[in-house]
């Protein structure tokens, strides 16, 4: 009997998506669902350095510019996966995109035209700004939209405001899934990392991200430790790439604080997960002070890896703190002062962070926070 296939179409697939969950929602469905997996991409020069066009079993494909124009070449995707989806439509079982808009609602109509007992999977990311989105587009684009949601087969968002909101304002409800973003349990184990209990962790705080940009707003973080007046023993690590322009802030931060050179250390990009997540495996806290997120990857991994979360309120901050017991503390945006605050009492009281209760924290794996999905598209049926 021949497999039944599920096809990603994602436009941006670079390798750090390969610890994401553009790779492991589609990965860890197929494995679910014995599905052959493809994802299909548009062709960079970062991205063409993946060998053999597969990675555990799943085949990647890049798709040929038809546009060389640099400007023109997210039309020149969207045209090819089109192309693509006429060509392939009927081989492909469960058709997937990621984001609610335009695009992947004239990727949804072509595909079901195509192959009408097809099935579509949309994974929303964020999805809080629904309403705005149907009410701030125009007529035309609005009856596209409805036809999207009238046509999709599974909707899956991030969040619990996300799933109330689609839940009370689109009368879909059938469609709709919460599946929040977890954690690989597979690749854990094949880096065979033991998790440290809390009590042998070390005085580290970290930070994982984009460093610098407007979304992770990395100076609020800075701005909190240069008020610090005593780091004893601790140590804060920016793990992530940097931007060009936040260059200039660091090295701000450190002629203004020259002592601080050794407790606040950037290390650049880590892509290698087992060097990562030691970070995560030896520090205590992790601090995010992103404005906006849909559900950041990086606290399934900070939960893991049983971190003291410290975060401002976006996406997956609340519920993951809430699932830790209350393990963890969320401040204001933009508010410096708050942040600060919080991690003197954790420096300055031995006492803070003792009350926290060693536990299992694998019950946020992939196939947990897929399973009321993968047994709607096991059942063949929509909704549950």
């Amino acid at each position: 009997m021949e497999s039944k296939n599920l096809t990603l179409v994602f436009a941006h697939f670079e390798k750090e998506h390969l610890g994401k969950d553009v790779f492991l929602v589609p990965y860890y469905l197929g494995k679910e669902l014995s599905y052959e997996v493809t994802i299909v991409y548009k062709k960079t020069k970062t991205n063409n350095l993946f060998k053999n066009n597969n990675y555990k079993g799943v085949k990647l494909r890049s798709l040929i510019n038809i546009f060389k124009l640099k400007k023109l070449q997210n039309i020149s995707f969207f045209l090819s996966s089109l192309l693509y989806v006429i060509k392939n439509g009927k081989k492909i079982d469960l058709l997937m995109t990621f984001h609610f808009r335009f695009t992947s609602a004239i990727l949804c109509i072509l595909y079901k035209m195509i192959n009408p007992n097809g099935k579509f999977y949309l994974k929303v990311d964020g999805g809080e700004d629904i309403l705005d989105v149907k009410n701030n587009s125009s007529f035309i684009k609005n009856q596209i939209y409805n036809k999207l949601l009238k046509k999709c087969d599974y909707i899956s968002v991030e969040t619990h405001l996300s799933f109330k909101l689609w839940n009370e304002n689109l009368n879909i409800s059938e469609k709709i899934f919460l599946v929040e973003n977890g954690f690989d349990e597979e690749e854990l184990m094949k880096l065979s990392l033991n998790v440290i209990p809390f009590s042998e962790k070390e005085n580290k705080i970290i930070t994982v991200g984009r460093l610098g940009t407007s979304q992770k707003n990395t100076v609020m973080f800075l701005k909190a430790i240069e008020k610090i007046s005593n780091f004893k023993n601790w140590k804060f690590y920016f793990i992530g790439t940097i931007e060009e322009n936040f260059q200039k802030e660091i090295k701000l931060f450190y002629h203004k604080n020259p002592s601080l050179k050794n407790k606040v250390i950037f290390t650049g990009p880590i892509l290698e997960k087992k060097i990562l997540w030691e970070y995560y495996n030896k520090a205590k806290v992790f601090v995010l002070t992103s404005i906006w997120e849909g559900y950041a990857i990086v606290f399934s991994e900070a939960y893991r890896f049983n971190n003291y979360i410290i975060s401002t309120d976006v996406g997956g901050a609340k519920e993951t703190i809430e699932k830790n017991e209350n393990f963890g503390k969320l401040v204001g945006q933009n508010n410096d002062e708050d942040l600060k605050s919080v991690l003197e009492q954790i420096i300055n009281d031995n006492n803070y962070l003792i009350k926290y209760p060693d536990k299992d924290h694998s019950d946020n794996s992939w196939q947990i926070c897929l399973k009321s999905l993968v047994d709607s598209i096991k059942n063949n049926k929509i909704g549950v």
